[in-house]
């Protein structure tokens, strides 16, 4: 009889060692989820910040614009001012060269502008450029979007094509960009 108490004890023991090692392990292991999940959002929400840190919302909006081949030959972009609008809010220039007529290559354009959630701006907001032209507002920029006839060197050359100009800005840019276009009238 004597025997049966010390295997009970025993028992006992390892029974609570167990619970207890069982325990610390489930700790772990919701504790190992605890980190891997924080990690992963934090993964997220640097790579989501980065993004919108790094990606000029000016460039964006006309990368978004989405013409055929044939309407965007050959593109140069001039760029100043600061994007987060510090003594100069940004302003950007974008200029195409379109193998198109100037009714053909308006048409694709001032769609792809509708299609990209460019609102037509009331007229007193347009600063003005030369040749067919519209401006638009969407969230916090404003876009306007002119299109020419490409300049022919040679009287004698045949000369078809277009030269499409969108200047897109923050909103705050515009007396700015008025205050030059009147200059620029003023000097000629």
């Amino acid at each position: 009889m004597a025997t049966d108490r010390p295997p009970r004890r025993a028992s006992n023991r390892v029974v609570h060692a167990l619970e207890g090692t069982g325990a610390r392990i489930e700790r772990l292991r919701m504790g190992v989820v605890a980190v891997v999940v924080s990690a992963v959002l934090l993964v997220a929400a640097v790579l989501f910040l980065g993004r919108a840190v790094t990606v000029d919302p000016t460039r964006r909006a006309a990368d978004e614009l989405s013409v055929p081949r044939w309407a965007a030959v050959s593109v140069a972009d001039e760029t100043y001012g600061s994007r987060w609008c510090l003594g100069e809010c940004r302003v950007r220039m974008r200029t195409w060269e379109s193998e198109g007529t100037v009714e053909d290559t308006s048409a694709v354009y001032w769609k792809a502008v509708l299609d990209a959630g460019w609102v037509p701006a009331e007229a007193g907001t347009c600063v003005g450029g030369v040749g067919e032209e519209g401006c638009y507002v969407r969230d916090e920029l404003y876009l306007e979007l002119w299109v020419v006839p490409v300049e022919c060197g040679d009287r004698y050359e045949l000369c078809v094509g277009s030269e499409v100009t969108a200047v897109v800005a923050a909103q705050a840019a515009l007396p700015r960009l008025a205050e030059d276009r009147r200059a620029i009238e003023e000097a000629g």
